[in-house]
């Protein structure tokens, strides 16, 4: 490998693939160093069971989806090029829709003009930023937000400082807790929208 690096771990899940998959690399030195393995394989041999070939075949899936995504916007028959395409096309739908949920139209607030509804670590510059939000309503407590949500066929999710696998993450932000909204690139500016309005009666409903 061109990057000096001994090891890597990939979760599919991150990139559109399916959880409970993982995908590392060793370099040759790491390899070699001890570690827990079948008897009679070799040294360098880090795999303790079968790999499951249909999740290989999801990567591949994968790639070929974001490629088919970037010959909408380029002729090429790299598929290198086409992933940084489609990528980059991701990213720029991801951001507009991150636009529309923030600011919203002139016929419906976004959330940082939503009365009741408090958006946290926020800037303006959505460049550098991914399609993750954190937010509270005003009264609810963030477990049962999500619940309410869920009456409406949302789905979104509680971090809670009581919570071990958010309590560090929160600390460094100075939160004891938060609504984590998640939307993806497949979804468009009326289910954005249709969030916006359950938010804004969500917080009606409980602000004071």
């Amino acid at each position: 490998m061109k990057t000096p690096v001994d090891g890597i771990t990939i979760a599919p899940y991150k990139f559109f693939g399916v959880r409970g998959s993982g995908i590392g690399y060793v370099s040759d030195r790491v390899a070699a160093l001890p570690h827990h393995r079948l008897l009679a394989t070799k040294q360098s041999q880090w795999e303790l069971r079968s790999p499951a070939p249909a999740h290989f075949a999801v990567i591949t899936e994968i790639v070929n989806y974001v490629c088919w995504i970037g010959s909408k916007f380029i002729d090429s028959e790299d598929r290198r090029a086409l992933f940084v395409e489609g990528m980059n096309r991701i990213k720029l739908h991801e951001r507009a829709l991150m636009n529309r949920i923030l600011n919203g139209t002139d016929e419906l607030p976004g959330l940082r003009n939503m009365e009741g509804v408090k958006v946290f670590l926020d800037h303006d510059d959505l460049s550098t930023r991914d399609l993750i939000l954190a937010i509270a309503i005003d009264n609810l407590d963030y477990t049962q937000a999500v619940r309410e949500y869920e009456n409406s066929n949302v789905i979104v999710y509680e971090r809670i400082i009581s919570s071990r696998y958010s309590k560090r993450m929160l600390e460094s932000f100075g939160l004891d807790g938060a609504i984590r909204i998640s939307p993806l690139h497949c979804q468009g500016i009326n289910d954005i929208d249709k969030f916006l309005k359950i938010t804004q009666n969500l917080a009606s409903k409980f602000y004071k």
